[in-house]
């Protein structure tokens, strides 16, 4: 009988402590905490990334969602048509896991649901970082494709996405 109580405590154990090391949500555990209330979203364009991506000067607003309202900071390269938005989200990422073509995935260590659209004659591609328990930014990349670069695909615009989200990660956790 002793031994039976051992091994049933043994089992126990492991099974708790097998659940206890499963991360919560559909994201792994962050690197680190951003708070983006705090954090203007315009940092993500470092000067070597406008030079890199051809984009004009910041365009800061404020923009009221259902949430609470969100601090958003947009640019354009008008030669080609790329448009590219950072935006603090006063709700947790996780909340646009279920929409339609939500795929999550991770951007330098945090998680992230990316859902894009091909729209006919653009690309756009949003990716919801999960920068902290009650909010998260979103990064939004849309390829026009007009002028000398005509090519649009939602491939492309993700990885232009990716870059500027890694920039504002990087920016972020430095302040």
């Amino acid at each position: 009988m002793v031994r039976l109580v051992v091994v049933l405590l043994l089992v126990c154990g492991v099974v708790v402590g097998c659940g206890a090391a499963e991360p919560e949500g559909p994201f792994p555990p962050r690197p680190a905490e951003i708070d983006v209330a705090n954090v203007d979203p315009c940092v993500a364009m470092t000067p070597d990334l406008r030079q890199r991506l051809g984009v004009e000067s910041d365009n800061p607003a404020i923009v009221p969602l259902a949430d609470g309202p969100s601090r958003a900071c947009s640019w354009g390269n008008f030669d080609v048509g790329d448009s590219y938005t950072v935006q603090s989200i006063q709700s947790p990422a996780g909340k646009v896991v279920a929409a339609t073509g939500a795929v999550v995935t991770t951007v330098d260590g945090f998680g992230a649901v990316q859902i894009v659209e091909d729209r006919g004659g653009s690309a756009l591609c949003e990716l919801y970082l999960d920068t902290a328990d009650t909010a998260s930014i979103r990064v939004q990349m849309e390829l026009l494709g007009y002028g000398e670069q005509n090519v649009v695909s939602t491939d492309g615009a993700c990885q232009k996405a990716k870059i500027l989200a890694r920039s504002y990660l990087a920016e972020a956790r430095a302040h």
